[in-house]
């Protein structure tokens, strides 16, 4: 089963009619991080964390790119110097000469070893929408090529503008191993799953989601969803 982790109410019935039992403790609680490690929620989200790594979880990825690249070859794993220079192979001639000396000079300047480490070989997720909109989303929807390639541009800028005349934005839903992705928190699905309860019974809720990454690549066949944005989302928590 691919468990949507925005949409508690497709769990089993077991776990909905728990979830139904804490509606009191969501409505007096502002935030979800608070609610979660309650006495009286924190057994709940174990169990369903414990599910959910029984099965695959849908990982949420912003990119701007082309849709048919992703829904033919999935999302691959690259080193970034690899990335930068498939970019400039395939892309290079919409750039002037003193425009691809500006932007090698300034990936030159960002991506040290520091930077490499945390992004080569990984594929960054969210695991809810509720990101749509924010200015990290806005750079990476905005902007071609991923962070290996814009994150030293910026959207208003000349270079920036041409990156956002490439591709599309996109939604990319993929289908996960949860032993395969990494995150930074305890219990990261019933965490996530609980908070969007808490979200539909307190609409002012102040929501968990989690960044996590996978060092293998998403075959075409576990993207379920690209999806291109046509309109500017944003969100107020």
């Amino acid at each position: 089963m691919d468990i949507d982790l925005s949409k508690p109410l497709d769990l089993p019935a077991e776990f909905i009619e728990r979830l139904h039992r804490i509606e009191s403790l969501c409505k007096r609680h502002e935030f979800s991080e608070e609610l979660v490690e309650s006495r009286e929620v924190s057994a709940l989200v174990r169990d369903i964390d414990q599910y959910c790594n029984e099965n695959r979880v849908i990982g949420v990825h912003y990119t701007r790119a082309l849709p048919e690249s992703i829904s033919a070859n999935g999302l691959l794993v690259r080193d970034g110097e690899e990335i930068r220079r498939e970019f400039l192979r395939q892309h290079g001639h919409r750039f002037s000469e003193a425009e691809i000396n500006e932007i090698k000079e300034r990936w030159s300047k960002y991506f040290d070893r520091g930077q490499s480490s945390a992004r080569d070989g990984r594929i960054f997720f969210n695991f809810t929408e509720i990101e749509i909109g924010e200015s990290g989303s806005e750079y990476l929807l905005g902007l071609y090529g991923g962070e290996q390639v814009s994150m030293c541009f910026e959207l208003d800028e000349a270079l920036g503008i041409k990156l956002g005349t490439i591709g599309n934005p996109l939604v990319v839903r993929c289908a996960l191993y949860p032993s395969q992705v990494k995150t930074f928190i305890e219990h990261p699905w019933g965490k996530i799953l609980v908070s969007s309860f808490h979200a539909m019974i307190n609409p002012n809720a102040y929501r968990i989601d989690q960044d996590g990454y996978q060092e293998v690549p998403v075959k075409p066949e576990d993207v379920i969803e690209v999806r291109v944005l046509t309109n500017r989302v944003t969100r107020t928590h």
